[in-house]
């Protein structure tokens, strides 16, 4: 295809459709995240404390109210990387490509794979950066830089779970393909 020449691209109409659901669904996410952070540090408090109380009454364990907090810090977290990731996913489905070789949509899996866990975890450090920098501006909330690492060690660790299910995916892709590859080859050698 010469530069002259433009081959028309088609939109995928449910992908427009997940990719704008998927977008608000993480907007939607900071603005929860962001409410939280507005508390004051006496509601918050107060809520975490519910939680240390709610799973000491079920569960009979003894866990500190920090605890709790910290894993509400990487859950929240955890959740803003899932839904960036998949809404990266759903927006670049939206152009209906052509189909390539196996082994080539394999290696533009692969580097799209990468594209999408870079922007999740870009998404996740640059809002959990300024939710930390907004705690400065509430009633009797603090600012860490601890807190901005543990929400990033939650986000990072689900995208390298992630990293190693699609190169395992790939790697066994990529084995069928070379055993179809030999086995055609010898086939077409005996005949």
């Amino acid at each position: 295809m010469s530069l002259t020449e433009t081959k028309s691209k088609s939109l995928h109409p449910l992908y427009i459709m997940f990719a704008i659901i998927m977008w608000i669904l993480v907007i939607g996410w900071l603005a929860v995240i962001f409410s939280l952070s507005s508390e004051t540090a006496e509601v918050s408090s107060s809520r975490s404390l519910d939680v240390v109380q709610q799973l000491n009454d079920r569960f009979h364990i003894e866990v500190s109210e920090h605890f709790i907090r910290k894993c509400a810090h990487v859950f929240e977290y955890i959740v803003l990387a899932s839904l960036a990731y998949i809404a990266m996913f759903a927006t670049n489905h939206i152009v209906v490509r052509e189909e390539l070789p196996e082994s080539k949509a394999i290696d533009r899996f692969k580097s799209d794979n990468e594209i999408y866990i870079a922007v999740a975890l870009w998404i996740t450090a640059l809002s959990a950066a300024a939710d930390e920098y907004y705690q400065i501006f509430v009633s009797g909330r603090a600012s860490s830089l601890f807190d901005v690492f543990l929400d990033l060690s939650g986000a990072f660790v689900l995208m390298m779970i992630i990293r190693v299910i699609a190169s395992i995916w790939a790697f066994l892709k990529n084995r069928k393909l070379s055993n179809h590859l030999v086995n055609t080859n010898t086939q077409t050698k005996e005949e």
